[in-house]
């Protein structure tokens, strides 16, 4: 002979399984809160790696603006005394074209992984 299953007949499978369901999962008021867990509102989700690319990007900022003046000046000089009149605009011209791009891809990059 078999054996009946002593399961109410009127309640549909589904039902039963979302019941079973239930009584594994933890009821809602024993989980910790997000303070409890150390969560602070104010962080934003933002990472010790995230801050540390914002201050490379601050140090590499300043850092270029300064070399961009003192090797201007050092390039202006050695232009002056190497290269006739002629050509030292056209000398000048290449020299702050090189160091623009080198500032802009060295900043650029750093924007693009904060982004």
């Amino acid at each position: 002979m078999t054996e009946e299953p002593t399961t109410d007949p009127t309640v549909s499978t589904d039902q039963r399984q979302a019941d079973a369901d239930d009584t594994r999962r933890p009821p809602e008021g024993d989980q910790p809160s997000d303070d409890a867990n150390g969560v602070d509102d104010t962080d934003a989700g933002r990472s010790a790696v995230e801050y540390l690319e914002w201050g490379a990007l601050t140090v590499l900022a300043l850092v270029a603006l300064m070399a961009t003046f003192q090797l201007y000046f050092s390039v202006s000089a050695a232009v002056d005394t190497f290269v006739t009149r002629r050509y030292r605009p056209l000398f000048m011209a290449g020299f702050n074209l090189v160091v623009l791009l080198a500032c802009g891809l060295g900043l650029s990059t750093i924007v693009r992984r904060l982004a």
